[in-house]
């Protein structure tokens, strides 16, 4: 087993010259070079078992296509058309993860607003008496209904 550059673990595999030697198809298969190397993730197994599994059950490989496509599509599309995922202006990995670590931040934030219940806000305030004199006739231009004067 090996770690390449990227940090990934991987299992290599090469063959002896010995083995190569006579081989009508080596020109085609490994050119110039005195062996052939294979390399392979460490999760191989899983990638062709679930393969596999894909292929065979034509019914299952469409049930999670549609799955997909309601969940992570939608979150994916949102992501590169309006979270400025299209291009990532940094340098190196670890510019790049922050780049894509903050967009995701940002969108589970604008989700997470969107869920939240807000309370109507009512304010309620009593308005205060009109004060109207009944003994003055100011009172009957402000209310020409009223024909006569009543005192207490």
């Amino acid at each position: 087993m090996a770690t390449d550059s990227k940090g990934y673990t991987k299992r290599i595999y090469r063959s002896d010259n010995s083995k190569c030697k006579d081989c009508p198809l080596r020109q085609t298969c490994i050119g110039k070079s005195d062996f052939k190397k294979i390399e392979d993730s460490i999760d191989k197994p899983y990638y062709d078992r679930m393969h596999e599994k894909l292929s065979k059950k034509k019914e299952y490989a469409q049930k999670l296509s549609r799955i997909r496509s309601k969940t992570v599509e939608p979150v994916l599309g949102t992501l590169l058309n309006y979270l400025n995922l299209r291009r990532v202006n940094t340098r190196g990995m670890a510019g790049a993860n922050k780049h894509v670590l903050l967009s995701a931040m940002s969108y589970n934030l604008k989700k997470y607003l969107k869920f939240i219940q807000r309370k109507a806000q009512i304010k309620v305030q009593a308005m205060p008496k009109p004060e109207i004199r009944w003994n003055t006739t100011e009172t009957l231009l402000q209310y020409p209904k009223m024909t006569s004067i009543v005192s207490f």
